[in-house]
């Protein structure tokens, strides 16, 4: 497939071999799932209150894949998902995967910059949105990028009445196709190809597309329901976007449904939903960052639920700092497992058995044995002495060899022998675990979502009254890491936070989560001894400040 690089002939033999990679696409896993597990309840929409069971559940994926199939959707058709956390956006997401297409797995708050940028790289050939999303039409959305996406003709709609030319995903999943038509088969994509195509933090402009094939990334997730040690009796609260890795596949909703669990689906990350959901269900594990985790901890009236059926956190997006994690155990009475992940594949994890120094105060070591770690100097690329610092380079049978279509990018962030170059500071623990330092690349990350700094400078030197800018994080105690911007204006101007972040949500049209929320004007920015932009400075500066 252009654009996609394969591991090499030896490592795909090999992760073979050794029984990594088991050649099953991941509608395969699922339908085994379906039939296995067939009475058992797989989801519940917190929103509804409706509960699907395995068989209904698998029926419904089946019905819309046929539906697909009909309106014209070819084996690798690559198809936007952007549709928020309601059982409509993983019944789409399966029947992408079951009709032969690839989903690009596109966050709710997305707008039409970052779409259209993604149907244009991929060539995408559909759209899965709700109506609305947050007081934007989404409609219209899809209707501008078309017009620059020449690849674009299809758009399916949920959660509304779709324009004309657009199709009602939620009239596609109540009209039963299969028992009208005779040829119900299903074309059978390569395991070595691309399945989904994930999303990176964006640490060099918007976010790089992750091909995660079907080998891999089935690997992926029932190694990761292994070390969360996830059986039929769990039930899984998910609130954070399902189209992220975390919440898709580590072990996320696929882990789950092959282990036979279930998941409550919420669109509602508050801690005030959470501390309803997990009595009202009986839940036994929730995915959470460490704000949400910091959120329940610190709200008023947790006492007032009773959260004896939650027996385990499972946490990553951002570190969860040890003093949060200690509060765990006595405060809210289950465990925590930290994950250091990312999309791109690699997958470190605390062990449930670890020692409580271990579990708190480390993000893990790497979820396989066929994982491979290093930690190196980012200069000299020469591997530090143990207790170091250094970037955490990875190679493995579920990290991938390089971006989709971004010949130039993995040339940059990829080893020649193929480690993935990761961006993390890091430094070895004792253990044999790491422990997360800080970041290399320009990013932050705000309360798990990674925010490119070039792409909101980028964005914001657009802006009539900007003469130079540059985003850095600054510190913030739930989420972490929150976007401040330092301006230079041109001469005689004049400019307000509201005004700018006005500017970028209706000018530029970016995700709103991406907003800068401090604003802070100077004449000149510092520069480094070797005439450089000085970023250590001005996130000094604006730490100082805040403190």
């Amino acid at each position: 497939m252009e654009g996609f690089v394969p591991w090499p002939t030896e490592f795909a033999q090999r992760y073979r071999q050794e029984g990594y990679w088991q050649d099953k696409t991941i509608t395969e896993v699922m339908d085994e799932s379906f039939e296995r597990f067939a009475s058992k309840p797989l989801l519940i929409s917190a929103q509804s209150g409706r509960t699907y069971t395995y068989q209904e559940f698998g029926h419904l994926v089946n019905r819309l894949a046929l539906h697909l199939k009909a309106l014209g959707l070819k084996l690798y058709d690559r198809v936007i998902l952007q549709i928020p956390n309601q059982p409509e956006v993983l019944l789409t997401y399966l029947a992408i995967l079951k009709a032969g297409g690839i989903p690009i797995m596109a966050l709710p708050p997305h707008q039409e910059a970052e779409i259209g940028y993604f149907a244009k790289l991929a060539e995408a050939k559909c759209l899965a949105i709700s109506s609305t999303y947050r007081n934007t039409d989404k409609q219209q959305m899809a209707k501008n990028i078309m017009k620059e996406a020449p690849s674009l003709d299809m758009v399916l709609v949920t959660g509304g009445e779709p324009r004309q030319g657009f199709h009602s995903l939620d009239r596609l999943l109540a009209d039963p196709i299969e028992e009208r038509i005779d040829d119900c088969t299903m074309p059978r994509p390569d395991t070595d190809l691309p399945a989904v195509l994930q999303l990176s933090g964006g640490t060099t402009g918007i976010s790089k597309l992750i091909p995660r094939t079907h080998n891999d990334y089935v690997y992926n997730f029932l190694c990761n329901a292994d070390v969360c040690d996830l059986s039929q009796s769990s039930v899984m609260l998910m609130a954070i976007p399902q189209q992220h890795n975390f919440a898709i596949a580590c072990p996320g909703f696929m882990g789950l449904a092959a282990s036979g669990g279930c998941e409550v689906l919420s669109d509602l990350p508050s801690p005030q939903s959470a501390l309803e959901l997990i009595p009202k269900y009986q839940v036994t594990h929730w995915t959470a960052v460490p704000a949400m985790i910091i959120g329940m901890l610190n709200y008023p009236d947790r006492n007032q639920y009773d959260l004896r059926s939650l027996e385990m956190i499972l946490t990553g997006g951002q570190k969860l700092n040890p003093e949060v994690a200690y509060r765990i155990r006595p405060e809210l009475g289950c465990d925590v497992q930290q994950v250091l992940g990312m999309a791109e594949g690699p997958l470190l994890w605390t062990r449930r058995n670890d020692p409580d120094e271990v579990r708190f105060g480390t993000q893990g070591r790497p979820q396989s044995p066929a994982d491979e770690f290093k930690i190196v100097d980012p200069a000299t690329e020469i591997e530090v002495m143990p207790g170091e610092m250094g970037e955490l380079w990875c190679r493995g049978p579920h990290t991938i060899r390089g971006y989709y279509r971004a010949p130039e990018h993995n040339a940059k962030a990829f080893s020649a022998d193929g480690f993935y170059k990761s961006g993390d500071l890091v430094r070895l623990h004792p253990s044999g675990n790491i422990v997360v330092e800080g970041r290399l690349k320009d990013c932050i990350n705000r309360g798990g979502e990674k925010i490119s700094a070039e792409e909101i400078e980028n964005h914001i030197l657009a802006n009539s009254q900007v003469n130079i800018c540059a985003c850095v994080a600054m510190p913030d105690p739930v989420l972490g890491e929150k976007v401040c911007v330092f301006v230079v204006l041109k001469p005689g101007k004049e400019l307000t936070l509201a005004e700018l972040n006005r500017f970028l949500l209706e000018e530029r049209r970016i995700a709103k989560y991406k907003l800068p929320e401090r604003l802070e004007l100077l004449d000149t920015l510092p520069l480094t001894n070797v005439g450089k932009l000085n970023k250590v400075a001005l996130r000094a500066a604006i730490a100082a400040k805040l403190e």
